[in-house]
């Protein structure tokens, strides 16, 4: 999924624009969910997580800390949390893998794997 795509479902369900500058608890436990969604639904880096918003790594960590709390402190937070993040999550389409492409895989991850340990064993020595 897109930054811009997740920001623009965060604003329009908790109401706000998290890429305001500013400290408002609302505002940022909404940045904080915006950064759970980005960090498990894309590939992005957390410095590129929080410049799309206008904050740095460190904000993005923070946020990610701290929403935990942030859910069980607050019920009706919990509830818009996991509203939105059902909305969002539920839009993926899942990959069907049939059980010859399933078998191909896990055969070909025993295979790096066996690798790797040999590496390993030739690095310890």
């Amino acid at each position: 999924m897109e930054l811009e795509y997740l920001i623009k479902k965060v604003n329009k369900h908790f109401n706000c624009d998290i890429t305001e500058n500013t400290r408002e608890r609302e505002l940022v436990m909404a940045r904080a969910v915006y950064f759970w969604l980005a960090k498990y639904t894309t590939k992005k880096s957390v410095k590129k997580i929080g410049a799309a918003v206008g904050r740095d790594h460190a904000s993005v960590l923070y946020g990610l800390a701290n929403l935990d709390n942030w859910v069980n402190w607050d019920d009706f937070f919990r509830v818009d949390f996991q509203a939105l993040k059902l909305i969002i999550l539920s839009s993926y389409e899942t990959k069907k893998m049939t059980s010859e492409s399933l078998l191909y895989k896990y055969n070909t991850l025993l295979i790096e794997n066996d690798v790797l340990k040999k590496q390993l064993k030739k690095y310890q020595k």
